[in-house]
């Protein structure tokens, strides 16, 4: 029997079983954690909860920074109505917490509080026999996995860890349970395969991270073409043990897919494994897989999807011309899409497609909205989002967006800096020089880290800290040691502006060393502003996709007094306000 749980405050009603807030007959939406929130301050309303209570009743055995917090707060601010200065329902106790002010009526109910969503990561399977992986085990392993992040990615009420986050478990040795609480899932499915010709043996289970107790177990011995059958059928049993399968919120079943050749499977897993590798070194080895799986079964959706995504990722490493690669992008994900309209995979190409390669703002949200209706815990939609309303001047709205994004992944560098870039766009440093740093924790030879931090330092007036992660940003790119030389001895010499010189220079000797939108940026700190527009000029006409943040980026505010900074803006369709100073928190 159903929990009633139903909250009066003022003219609002919020049905928490049925997770409904309503103002009269108007229902307004909520993010699934800005509901959590919500529901756990009306439990205690007139009473301080403090961050860490807070933490811990809407991301348990999750890793969460208290920064999330006030992005949720400002989203349920929003939604009640309330003023920047009036706080008639929710107040901020400095330094502590928040408390529920308004006078609360519940409706009379059991008194059973409705479960917590539950957090998962499912391992890459593992066959029966072999110490050591082969190639072709740890592909099939991999897809098998994916397979059963993406099916039960679709249930809202799971927290799901996407492949990114379990990749570097192919071949794990450890006790599944103490790799759940490593993850910090509050369960983990273990499973191992056993592929014929014809067959495909898989045995499943379902461990709570506590303890290690088996909550489920289920085996399946099938065609080796249902693998994808079988994937559907292991996420719903797994669903239904957490308590999130109702007839409410089951999601809706796609259409019945074609099966596909065994080998197939496999090549698609390999494809996954070098495309979540996010390197230039790997990425062409995604689209080679890809690619062969379609050779053998053009009608395969995942694999078409899979090679959108990897020309995408082509454009964004700078590995292949921008429009090649984004046009590629766009036809294999029309492809997928015709095949299977419910591949949220072919959704977040398209959408990234719209946004960097054809500053289609409408188009692309259109489709990573899509896409999270199809897969609400698909990471990757949630980054590139964020990214998208970051552009628009969302800048709120971006930040909350990315830190869904850290709740599914809590542990991917490119997340945090994803996270850095939002804190950057709203010129809050300090916070982008803090998640640049959280990154490299996670990665210390990540490519873009130090970038980011250069920046952000020049932004703060300390040169010192600026050249130094420059210096080690060139390291990490394979600068020779001649020219790291020269520019220590540059800026020592003459500072910021020696630098800005050397590379002007350097451009003016090889042109195609430096990208014309780095032109433009150096030339206007120059002071040259005629130049700088006419890279911009060039920067637009190659519809260079480093450009999307130009209404809202930091770096180009030595362009953005000039009346023509505007005309380009609307030439882009960006339509955003100028951006303020670090927004108050």
């Amino acid at each position: 029997m159903a929990c009633l749980e139903i909250y009066e405050f003022g003219e609002f009603t919020l049905d928490a079983a049925e997770r409904r807030l309503s103002k009269g007959s108007q229902s307004i939406p909520l993010a699934p954690k800005t509901h959590d929130v919500l529901v756990a301050l009306l439990r205690h309303a007139g009473h301080l909860v403090t961050k860490r209570e807070l933490l811990e009743l809407v991301w348990p055995e999750s890793f969460v920074e208290e920064g999330i917090l006030a992005v949720h707060i400002s989203a349920l601010r929003k939604a009640l109505g309330e003023s920047e200065n009036g706080r008639r329902f929710i107040e901020t106790v400095s330094r502590a917490g928040y408390r529920f002010l308004a006078a609360v009526r519940q409706s009379p109910g059991n008194g059973v509080a409705p479960p917590a969503r539950q957090s998962i990561a499912v391992l890459p399977a593992r066959p029966f026999s072999g110490e050591i992986l082969s190639a072709r085990d740890r592909s099939a392993g991999l897809a098998i996995a994916d397979a059963l992040i993406d099916r039960l990615g679709r249930f809202p009420h799971i927290v799901v860890r996407p492949t990114r986050a379990v990749r570097a478990y192919l071949n794990h040795v450890d006790d599944p349970a103490t790799l759940g609480r490593s993850l910090r899932v509050d369960a983990l499915i273990d499973s191992q395969f056993l592929g014929t010709a014809d067959h495909v043996r898989v045995s499943v289970r379902l461990i709570r991270s506590q303890d290690g107790v088996l909550l489920w177990g289920g085996a399946f011995d099938e065609a080796a073409t249902e693998l994808i059958a079988i994937a559907d059928v292991v996420a719903e049993r797994v669903a239904a043990r957490l308590g999130s399968v109702s007839a409410e919120n089951a999601p809706a079943h796609a259409a019945r897919r074609p099966v596909a050749h065994p080998e197939v499977y496999e090549l698609f897993g390999r494809g996954r494994f070098h495309l979540l590798a996010a390197s230039m070194f790997e990425v062409s080895k995604a689209l080679e897989a890809f690619r062969a799986a379609i050779a053998l079964d053009p009608d395969y959706a995942p694999a078409q999807a899979g090679l959108a995504l990897a020309c995408c990722a082509q454009a964004a490493l700078r590995v292949a011309p921008p429009s090649q690669a984004y046009n590629q992008a766009r036809a294999a994900a029309l492809r997928a899409l015709a095949l299977d309209d419910s591949c949220a995979d072919a959704q977040v190409a398209l959408g990234a497609v719209m946004f960097f390669g054809e500053w289609n703002w409408t188009g692309a949200e259109r489709s990573l909205k899509r896409a999270l209706q199809l897969n609400p815990n698909h990471s990757e939609a949630y980054l590139v989002y964020g990214q998208l309303l970051d552009a628009l001047g969302r800048l709120e709205e971006g930040l909350e967006t990315k830190l869904r994004a850290l709740e599914r992944d809590p542990f991917s560098p490119l997340v945090h800096l994803e996270i850095s870039l939002s804190y950057w766009n709203q010129r809050r440093y300090d916070d982008a020089i803090d998640w640049a740093n959280k990154t490299l924790e996670l990665d210390p030879r990540h490519p873009h880290a130090r970038e980011y931090l250069a920046g952000c330092y020049l932004k703060k007036g300390d040169f010192e800290r600026h050249l130094a992660e420059n210096l080690k940003h060139a390291e990490l790119h394979g600068a020779p040691l001649e020219l790291l030389e020269n520019l220590k001895r540059t800026c020592a010499a003459e500072g910021r502006a020696g630098l800005v010189k050397l590379v002007l220079r350097r451009a003016s000797i090889q042109p195609e060393a430096v990208p014309a939108m780095q032109l433009a940026l150096f030339h206007g700190e120059a002071g040259d502003l005629d130049a700088a527009f006419h890279y911009l000029e060039q920067a637009i006409a190659g519809h260079d996709p480093s450009l999307v943040h130009l209404a809202v980026g930091p770096q180009w505010d030595v362009l953005r007094a000039d009346p023509r900074f505007e005309q380009f803006l609307a030439r882009m369709g960006l339509n955003v306000s100028r951006p303020r100073e670090p927004l108050a928190r």
